[in-house]
């Protein structure tokens, strides 16, 4: 790396400060340390995330990033001999909390577990070069080692950095003009460059460049990127934090022998925010899924349009189960959705489960689109499993609107297969431009068929005020968000999706209570559906434009996430799945939960 108007030093400059101290303090991601150089005014930078990559003989290959305490993230092509042939884990090793290789006083050696190589890079082009390495042993926190922050949901985009002429920082102890690789690791910021500019001034770069998947940056003649640079990040700083935005991929050869890298050219780097699904998967399930759940609400992504994506959904809902009631003990009825979320656990409305003397819970159902067939007929391929348990969340009230979840907790585990599988629980809000609506609906025709929706958000404000001139109220402390159906256009917005607009739909459609609502995102190989939340109510007469109000399951996640936690059983404690229903309920304070036992 080639970095003018910094000094390079011999020595490891630290400052004292105990691991007892370190821990006291706190570590959270992305803070950068700044030492003073003994003699000197001049102030550095220790950045605590970057790590070297070694090979078996010792021989420095690339830089890496700390996400967390057992995953670095880098370039694939690092994790590969001469360019050709994959290394095993056993050939890596990684070393952090060092700047200077020379004094490795204040390093960590770790030995490297696995490779997770993204699965769609390409060797050749060196495109999708992303790489996880899962290490033996945790990495201990301490003043010059801690973890990078992931991008946050709602980040700024590239385009409003470049706009707002945001640099990032790059780091490394690559090659420097002089064609030798530096001890002490060396800094410098680069400007993003447009797509069209770099296409333009970097030639080599035009059959490579995919937007979302990379973008380029650079100083055209200043500091740059080079040989064993390679895997470090490019990070920005907002919020009083440091961000890793980009995986430096490559720079360009020059045509000057006397140098191996163009400092006049552009440099690729992978955009994280693209793989960040994946890397969340692979190296931080429970910030990936709640409940830590790898496999969940997955589909297969096919890329059509890379500039446009116009709407990525799951055609099949394997996660959608209908509670099977008895009614005056006289017929038996599907009223009410749920939807599995965990192998033992699926979520319903509160109101779906709360007591009344002329229902009685039977079974739930899964693994059937239609409702109409018998449940127990062994003519279709579905489950009918009892609940042992039911949680209702202890803030809802049947008199009022809000906290309208329930958990309950099957009799038996489900036997997941291709028309039964849970769906992913968001650990924090995201973005989206539209939702999916999977629902049954009162007014089909037996047998009822799981039906598709597109929905968009509603301002919260507008909605309470549509229904307040029905007199009923409802307020955001309950938790509640508001919809309305809608169709895709040929609107582009700024994000690069196609807007979704108020349908004028023909016919009142009214599905059955607690139609769940999601939204699906993807990591590039694979699509990951997440429940957002479940109908509460809706207006009964189909009045035009009235918004449909919906539960929040992510602002009662620590509660689902508890109780699954808690709750779980080993595989042989399977409870009886016969007998009768008896209702006990145990006194919690308004904050926890309500519970009754089926047995």
């Amino acid at each position: 790396m080639k970095v003018l108007g910094l000094a390079t030093y011999g020595i490891i400059v630290f400052f004292h400060l105990s691991i007892a101290q370190t821990k006291k303090r706190g570590i959270r991601c992305g803070e950068t340390k700044m030492v003073s150089v003994p003699g000197s005014d001049e102030i550095i930078d220790i950045w605590p995330w970057h790590v070297a990559l070694y090979n078996k003989t010792a021989d420095y290959i690339a830089g890496g990033s700390i996400i967390n305490e057992w995953f670095i993230l880098t370039a694939a092509h690092a994790t590969f001999r001469d360019e050709k042939i994959p290394v095993q884990p056993s050939e890596l090793f990684v070393v952090a909390g060092i700047r200077d290789l020379s004094i490795p006083d204040a390093a960590q050696y770790f030995t490297v577990e696995d490779i997770i190589r993204y699965e769609h890079y390409n060797l050749r082009t060196r495109t999708n070069d992303v790489a996880l390495l899962k290490l033996e042993t945790a990495i201990e926190y301490s003043f010059h080692v801690s973890p990078i922050c992931l991008w946050p949901e709602g980040g700024p985009s590239l385009e409003t950095l470049a706009r707002q002429q945001d640099q990032g920082i790059v780091v490394g102890w690559g090659l420097s003009v002089n064609g030798t690789f530096s001890n002490v690791l060396r800094e410098t910021s680069l400007s993003l460059i447009s797509f069209e500019s770099c296409a333009e001034h970097t030639k080599s770069f035009q059959p490579l460049l995919a937007k979302g998947k990379n973008f380029c940056a650079g100083n055209r003649g200043g500091a740059s990127v080079c040989k064993g640079d390679s895997g470090g990040g490019m990070f920005f700083y907002f919020k009083n934090t440091w961000f890793i935005r980009g995986i430096v991929n490559q720079g360009t050869p020059t045509q000057d022998t006397r140098y191996l890298c163009d400092p006049k050219k552009d440099v690729l780097f992978m955009d994280v925010t693209y793989y960040q699904k994946w890397i969340e998967r692979h190296a931080a399930p429970k910030r990936h899924n709640l409940l830590g759940l790898k496999e969940c609400g997955m589909g297969h992504f096919e890329e059509t349009n890379v500039r446009h994506i116009k709407f990525v959904h799951s055609e099949q809902h394997p996660w959608v189960a209908h509670l099977y009631y008895s009614y005056w003990n006289r017929f038996n009825v599907s009223d009410c959705h749920g939807v599995l979320i965990h192998p033992e656990f699926v979520l319903a409305p509160a109101r779906c489960v709360n007591h009344k003397h002329d229902r009685k819970l039977l079974h739930v159902v899964l693994g059937e689109e239609l409702i109409g067939p018998d449940p127990f007929s062994k003519d279709y391929n579905f489950q009918t499993i009892k609940v042992s348990e039911v949680f209702i969340n202890g803030r809802f009230d049947s008199g009022k609107n809000g906290y309208d979840v329930s958990l309950l907790h099957l009799a038996q585990s489900v036997t997941l297969g291709n028309n039964t599988r849970p769906v992913c629980l968001p650990s924090k809000y995201e973005l989206n431009p539209y939702f999916n609506l999977a629902a049954w609906y009162r007014r089909d025709d037996h047998p009822k068929q799981l039906k598709s929706s597109l929905m968009r958000s509603i301002r919260f404000n507008y909605c309470s005020a549509m229904y307040k001139k029905q007199n009923i109220n409802i307020t955001e402390e309950d938790h509640l968000n508001c919809f309305q159906r809608c169709e895709m256009s040929s609107i582009v917005q700024s994000d690069g999706t196609y807007s979704c607009e108020y349908s004028e739909e023909k016919g009142c459609k009214i599905p059955i209570s607690g139609a769940p609502l999601f939204y699906t995102k993807h990591d590039g190989i694979n699509t990951y559906t997440y429940l957002f939340g479940m109908r509460s109510f809706g207006s009964a007469d189909c009045v035009d434009k009235m918004s449909e109000v919906y539960s929040d399951v992510v602002s009662v996640g620590p509660w689902i996430r508890d109780l699954v936690t808690k709750h779980t059983r080993s595989s042989d404690d399977e409870r009886d799945s016969t007998g009768g229903m008896k209702r006990t309920f145990t006194n919690k304070k308004p904050s926890s939960s309500c519970l009754f036992q089926v047995e």
